[in-house]
């Protein structure tokens, strides 16, 4: 069945592989983010909302958090904690910055509890040691449905230098996890965050392929059950109304806005009546303005065998 809530998308790999350059590129720098990524933390969950915070115990029990006091949180008693923030990605999906697979300060059950309410993973390998067999056995824990919808980052790739030692990591990476995961890409997470606005640095950091893979995994997960990617029964997906004054419009919001309004535009498909080819030509070819509508194309204007004009109604709709 679809999803009746937004997406959970975990983000994952060892210590120090990018995850929370990651995080800051896909929520926009603030100075909370700078807080939750600089502290050691159990799994971080950032949904859409005002401002506001809260700490999920191991014995099932929510408390009150101040954000200036996250350096107290307890892995030894604390689950997860919780984050409301407004920021243009969380009103598409939940996020989960989980802590390092490998990180030798604490165990790997403060990610593992969590793992499960994760819908997709976001990957990260360092691009100078990718996928590590560490990291390969980890991710051969995961269910095998949980492939098709994550994405394997080969992060700091600006690292690597020489097109053609690139290209060796590249084909290695996808070589080594064919099947495990639904794309893979070389990302610049450091130049996507310092790109601002200058969508050419953007796209060169590796950013944009990566966001429209990231939109259309959010889209497949919450159009689960429905038979055919066109199905017209589909839902239009509404993301959560955001207020311009507070949310940043980063290069990342203003492609999944786009890329939302086209996928949200219902396909009108017209079928063609059968003609004799003596009679096929096109009825309208000007370009549409705000006055006529878009123009519809048809390929004939007699009945087919009669040569008698359409009625009145039909040629109008034609």
């Amino acid at each position: 069945m679809p999803l009746t809530r937004k997406p959970r998308i975990a983000i994952m790999g060892e210590f120090s592989s990018g995850k929370s350059t990651l995080c800051n590129v896909l929520m926009g720098a603030r100075p909370l983010l700078e807080k939750v990524t600089a502290t050691q933390l159990p799994p971080v969950w950032l949904s859409y909302g005002p401002d506001d915070a809260y700490t999920m115990g191991l014995d099932g029990h929510a408390y009150d958090l101040d954000l200036a006091e996250l350096d107290r949180v307890s892995l030894e008693t604390t689950e997860h904690v919780r984050i409301f923030m407004k920021s243009d990605i969380l009103r598409y999906c939940d996020l989960i910055d989980m802590p390092g697979i490998s990180d030798p300060s604490m165990s790997s059950e403060v990610w593992e509890r969590m793992a499960h309410l994760a819908d997709a993973v976001l990957w990260c390998t360092h691009a100078t040691q990718a996928w590590r067999q560490s990291e390969s056995g980890v991710w051969s824990t995961f269910p095998q449905e949980m492939r098709q919808n994550s994405i394997l980052l080969i992060t700091r790739f600006d690292k690597i230098l020489g097109d053609t030692d690139r290209a060796k990591v590249v084909k290695r990476v996808r070589q080594e996890t064919e099947g495990l995961f639904s794309e893979v890409f070389p990302v610049s997470l450091l130049q996507a965050m310092r790109a601002g606005e200058d969508a050419e640095k953007w796209r060169s950091s590796g950013a944009a392929d990566f966001t429209q893979a990231l939109f259309d995994i959010i889209h497949r997960i919450i159009d689960e059950g429905y038979p055919e990617p066109g199905d017209a029964d589909k839902p239009a997906i509404t993301p959560d109304s955001g207020d311009e004054t507070e949310l940043g419009q980063s290069l990342i919001a203003e492609a999944f806005e786009r890329l939302t309004v086209i996928r949200n535009t219902p396909v009108i498909k017209i079928l063609p009546r059968r003609v004799e080819a003596k009679t096929e030509r096109l009825l309208r070819t000007e370009r549409p303005t705000a006055e006529t509508g878009p123009a519809l194309v048809t390929f004939a204007d007699n009945i087919v065998g009669t040569g008698e004009p359409l009625p009145a109604s039909r040629a109008k709709m034609s």
